[in-house]
């Protein structure tokens, strides 16, 4: 069974840090995208949105790519904040997998800003607010969508890796 697992939660939420823990548990069948890095690649940085057209279109190039991997797991490490990113980009993408989970982070403002802080390319404040802005809690489209939904509200993610069957 192959799996694509959304993340979502403003920038410095702790998706990143998600991503690598669940690399140090699934050595196998494991596919992490992230939006960050393919910014590092394409644009020789990950706050260089000079060419978001071409990175999404990779983004999502792989994602269709691994999900012939049917023992696979696949990550979409990216912010993912309001139902039209999390659903309405992924519904050609969901086909193509036997499950479709969420996983997300609603942790406070003051702990997002700081942990954005501490990254090594912090997005600016008026970029934050604008995450912070656009944030939205699952509803009964996305709980539709969706085969398993989990809210992170701490550095807790051990629900998130129990429901990953990690």
């Amino acid at each position: 069974m192959n799996k694509l697992v959304v993340l979502s939660g403003v920038p410095g939420s702790g998706k990143s840090y998600f991503s690598n823990k669940i690399r140090e548990l699934k050595k196998d069948h494991l596919y992490v995208i992230s939006s960050d890095y393919l910014r590092a690649l394409v644009g020789g940085s990950q706050s260089n949105l000079n060419n978001e057209k071409l990175v999404w279109d990779i983004f999502y190039s792989l994602a269709k790519t691994f999900a012939l991997d049917k023992n696979g797991m696949v990550i979409l490490d990216a912010t993912h904040v309001n139902r039209k990113l999390r659903v309405d980009y992924n519904i050609e993408i969901a086909k193509l997998f036997d499950e479709v989970d969420l996983v997300m982070w609603d942790i406070p403002k003051d702990v997002a800003l700081k942990q954005n802080e501490e990254r090594d390319y912090p997005i600016p404040l008026d970029g934050m607010e604008d995450f912070f802005n656009k944030f939205e809690l699952p509803n009964e489209i996305d709980e539709n969508f969706f085969d398993h939904i989990i809210i992170i509200k701490n550095k807790d993610i051990s629900p998130a890796i129990k429901m990953l069957g990690l």
